[in-house]
């Protein structure tokens, strides 16, 4: 687990991962966290200038999130440290409601959220998804003849698999199965890559004419000032069958300290506020409040993928075994 660590001048007002809460502080709030560093560092500030409660917090490795997280609260189970998770991805968060590792979360604020972007017992709340797509040159390849299908793909470069958002997009991939197999025929011999970073990287660099990856590591390569575009495939024909986008997800953890704390964050993360600075933070999330998506048109995608991430769950481990062996890498 990496521990992270930064000058004291930097706190304002929260504790970064290593600090831990302790039982006796009534005012401090733990939250497990995937999101990336700089994008947490702003929401929990955030949240702690609003509401005056301190956040302390642990993260994870680009490479290894969500997984690590996931499993390291599995581990906690009878044990709980964390408060709160706020996972970057969608997948571990319901494998962990699965398991009987968060509780219901139940204000005013979750009770309203829409049905379509909760468990349906308020166990975990979706919000400011990223959009899943192909990295590309646009000084050597015109959008218009790009490959119109995710299953056309298959030579792109590919973050590991077993982690992130790359693992659920594949168990997402297994829904549609008669493609799912045709594409594992076409992935044969390409490299672990540690994450969807190092795949857009690949494309920058002119080692891989294509990635699968994440918008905001599209947008981050934008700003650094290079050359790069981001496609979106569909993954069938019609309405409801193109990209496809991978919530952040928040939810209370089991028999937590500070069950009152975890609930005020939970409301914050859902909020408008959130929202906001995430869609404009360097990572560009994609709002869902429609008062908030309105600011935001260059960020919204025609036809997203409509998507049953329970039912990709139970696909999740028999699809990156084979996604695995494909790539001729045991899986683990």
């Amino acid at each position: 687990m990496k521990i992270l660590k930064i000058a004291s001048s930097l706190l304002a007002g929260f504790t970064l991962a290593g600090c831990f809460a302790s039982t006796e502080n009534k005012n401090e709030v733990t939250v497990y966290v995937s999101a990336d560093e700089q994008i947490a560092r702003e929401v929990f500030a955030a949240f702690t200038e609003k509401t005056g409660i301190e956040v302390s917090w642990v993260g994870d490795t680009e490479a290894s999130k969500t997984t690590a997280l996931v499993q390291r609260l599995q581990r906690e189970k009878n044990n709980p440290i964390a408060d709160v998770f706020w996972s970057s991805e969608i997948l571990g968060t319901i494998r962990l409601a699965q398991d009987e590792i968060i509780v219901p979360a139940k204000t005013e604020v979750t009770l309203s959220w829409p049905a379509q972007h909760r468990d349906a017992s308020f166990l975990w709340f979706a919000f400011s998804p990223r959009a899943r797509g192909i990295a590309y040159r646009p000084l050597e390849h015109e959008e218009t003849e790009l490959p119109k299908t995710w299953w056309e793909f298959g030579a792109a470069s590919i973050a590991d698999p077993r982690f992130g958002t790359t693992r659920t997009h594949v168990a997402v991939m297994a829904l549609f199965p008669e493609a799912f197999t045709e594409f594992l025929k076409t992935i044969k011999g390409k490299p672990l890559l540690g994450g969807n970073a190092a795949t857009v990287q690949q494309v920058v660099d002119g080692t891989a004419t294509f990635a699968m990856t994440d918008s905001d590591d599209v947008h981050a390569s934008i700003a650094r000032g290079e050359s790069v575009a981001m496609h979106y495939p569909s993954h069938h024909d019609g309405k409801g069958g193109g990209t496809l986008l991978i919530p952040n997800t928040v939810a209370i953890i089991r028999s937590c300290a500070h069950p009152e704390l975890a609930n005020q964050f939970v409301d914050f993360m859902l909020s408008d506020e959130v929202a906001l600075l995430l869609a404009t933070s360097t990572s560009h999330n994609i709002p869902l409040q429609r008062s908030v998506a309105e600011q935001f048109p260059q960020l919204q995608v025609d036809n997203p993928l409509q998507v049953d991430f329970t039912k990709a769950s139970a696909l999740e481990d028999e699809a990156i075994a084979r996604l695995m062996k494909a790539l001729s890498h045991e899986s683990k």
